[in-house]
């Protein structure tokens, strides 16, 4: 188990400089997926990132142990988080958030079409305690996540606003280190060098780190992203733009990277897959994920890493003989530990009972 981060073996200078805390189990296995390399005529890899950590798997879990230590740090007292109803990174804020000392958390929601993994991971976070905030309407949802951080500063809570993960240095940071252990990983010949990296791009934060890793590492392949979010939230600029944010961080903290100013044409992102918005499936992401559930016996799911294996599917087929690599980012670990005690939909606040009320349960 690597305990501390690769970063901070390649740039002594950063450790101590910024905070960390190990959440996970690394590195992340690789294998190949046999069934798969199969019927494309390519050599089909995986990186088990669903596998991280026995508490809560999936990229949440490399980001919040930057983020949530940076918190601790601070000496706040509180979390607020946002994202959309039931969002994959309000839960992991709220898990690895109480596992870090913080019993005041507060999440402020915006709609998503809903689905199982949206009630459940909702229902999860009602049941260890966070305060629940919704609006349909951005403009409100913004004023009531700042209302929600101002009466906490207020109050004296000392708030720490858990950042949309494609916003922060700390998250590319997160996957810049994941980055540098594929490198290792290839080296000892535990998988090839893959020529593409696919990965899921909801925020950035995931990909931007790849992306910036693979420049510096030289020799881990082209990192593709496939956008599952609006084009006005995540595009080629504002992700060159949070990389570039990212070096700056680095260069305050001592590290040149050695990489210049990336722009947008630097960044390799596939718009096709996300069908009529985010959270809304698609043809693609559903014959995807049968196709790993039948032949591979992996999960995944239809807002984030079906459409993103659906694109990388059709890739391989198009250019066989390439060695392509799914960087899994979902949880695949089993949340039974949270799940036994769920309060009923009945009991919650109007506003999340009309959205639960007919959510299937599969």
């Amino acid at each position: 188990m690597v305990r501390h981060p690769l970063l901070f073996e390649k740039y002594p200078v950063l450790e101590g400089s910024i905070p960390f805390c190990r959440l996970g189990v690394y590195p992340s296995r690789v294998h190949r997926l046999d069934a798969i390399s199969q019927k494309t005529d390519a050599d089909i890899w995986i990186k088990r990132d669903d596998q991280a950590s026995c508490v809560y798997g999936g990229n949440k879990c490399r980001m919040m142990e930057w983020i949530i230590p940076d918190a601790v740090s601070k000496g706040r007292k509180s979390l607020v988080t946002w994202g959309a109803l039931g969002s994959n990174q309000v839960l992991g804020s709220v898990i690895y958030g109480k596992r870090m000392g913080f019993d005041d958390i507060s999440a402020v929601h915006n709609w998503q079409p809903s689905q199982p993994y949206v009630k459940r991971n909702f229902l999860i976070s009602t049941a260890l305690g966070v305060k629940q905030y919704f609006s349909k309407n951005s403009l409100v949802y913004l004023i009531k996540l700042i209302s929600v951080y101002l009466k906490k500063l207020i109050t004296g809570k000392k708030p720490y606003l858990v950042p949309l993960l494609g916003s922060s240095p700390l998250s590319v940071l997160s996957y810049f280190d994941a980055a540098l252990e594929l490198q290792r990983q290839v080296h000892a010949g535990e998988c090839p060098r893959p020529d593409y990296i696919y990965i899921t791009v909801g925020t950035g934060g995931t990909a931007a780190g790849l992306i910036l890793g693979s420049l510096v590492c030289g020799d881990i392949g082209t990192v593709v992203g496939v956008r599952v979010l609006e084009r006005i939230f995540v595009n080629e600029y504002m992700m060159a733009w949070e990389i570039n944010r990212t070096l700056r961080y680095l260069r305050r903290h001592g590290v040149d990277v050695g990489i210049r100013r990336l722009g947008p044409r630097d960044i390799n992102l596939i718009h096709d897959y996300i069908g009529k918005g985010y959270a809304e499936k698609t043809p693609e992401a559903i014959r995807s994920s049968e196709l790993l559930a039948r032949d591979e016996s992996i999960n995944l799911d239809l807002t984030y890493t079906g459409k993103t294996m659906a694109a990388m599917l059709d890739t391989a087929k198009n250019i066989p003989g390439r060695t392509f690599l799914f960087w899994h980012t979902l949880n695949s670990v089993d949340l039974s530990e949270f799940t036994g005690n769920l309060p009923d939909i009945d009991s919650l606040k109007p506003c999340f009972r009309k959205q639960f009320k007919n959510t299937p349960e599969k």
